[in-house]
């Protein structure tokens, strides 16, 4: 672990930023102005639609490559994107020229999983008929990694044409919250909390029950879904269920992975730009979406 994510596991540990995090999560704003184009440097070109109940941004240089990324935000299903996405966005475009779409999907309270799923479905195939001759790649940090997964399974599932590679940051992949292994994995988290979690969780699925894949991949089926890479810190609450994931996809065939187990590492750590650990992740992310090469 680097000296700067020792001093932001020590800071974080020792502030209020708990406490923020739950506020944020059940009081979303709506007013998040993050990731829209006026944000982005001169130098990279945006488009903007909002379609299908949701919205879409997809970045890229003038002449990008042909790969193109679909990110999908974490939050908690309940939070819009955050200043840290676009830069992460930034940094792909600018060091491995690809093309990113943003995908601002809908969220609790005003959506459930119905609504969710159904959109980042449509714009799968929105996307593919837009950018014919592009390489998809689906990207998400928890929530968005459990979004990034639950389409995959469904394409998977429907005999849909599958992306050349998916990337999971810190999945959240269960939301019935019921491992007992996250009871322990939570007194190490400085910013997530059990009890918040399983309730939104709860009020995501609407009527599904918690544990159906659509609303928790984890109990979907993992074979023949392609390349994932999937990263995770051991200083989160969802570790004890990303190692389930992490056995789930070593049991299943026809689907390649790497783990990366991130030792003191928080959730989602990749959104602190500045640590060593996010800038050697965005690079390997780069090296695989441009050769596909898992390693």
């Amino acid at each position: 672990m680097s000296l700067r994510g020792k001093w932001l596991l020590f800071k974080t540990k020792h502030s209020q930023l708990k406490q923020q995090m739950q506020q944020a999560f059940l009081q979303p704003s709506r007013r998040n102005q993050a990731v829209v184009p006026q944000k982005f440097p001169a130098n990279i070109v945006t488009k903007e639609r909002t379609i299908f109940g949701g919205r879409l941004l997809t970045a890229g240089s003038g002449a990008p490559q042909p790969q193109h990324i679909m990110l999908f935000h974490g939050g908690a299903y309940t939070m819009e994107g955050t200043t840290s996405h676009r830069q992460m966005m930034v940094s792909l475009i600018e060091q491995a020229n690809v093309r990113i779409t943003y995908v601002d999907y809908p969220l609790v309270p005003e959506a459930t999983v119905e609504e969710t799923v159904v959109f980042v479905m449509t714009v799968y195939s929105y996307l593919r008929a837009q950018y014919p001759d592009d390489e998809f790649f689906l990207m998400g940090d928890s929530a968005g990694g459990g979004l990034a997964l639950t389409l995959l399974q469904q394409l998977a599932l429907r005999d849909e044409p599958l992306p050349a590679g998916t990337i999971l940051i810190s999945p959240w992949t269960d939301l019935s919250m019921m491992n007992p292994d996250l009871t322990a994995a939570a007194k190490h988290d400085p910013f997530l909390t059990l009890e918040t979690l399983k309730r939104i969780g709860y009020e995501y699925a609407g009527k599904y029950p918690v544990t159906d894949p659509l609303v928790s991949p984890i109990y979907g089926n993992f074979d023949h879904l392609g390349k994932i890479k999937l990263y995770f810190g051991t200083n989160e609450l969802l570790q004890a269920d990303d190692e389930r994931l992490l056995q789930k996809l070593s049991a299943a065939e026809g689907t390649p992975f790497t783990a990366h187990v991130m030792a003191s590492m928080l959730h989602d750590y990749i959104l602190w730009p500045h640590l060593p650990e996010t800038k050697r992740t965005l690079k390997e992310i780069k090296q695989f979406v441009l050769t596909g090469k898992l390693n």
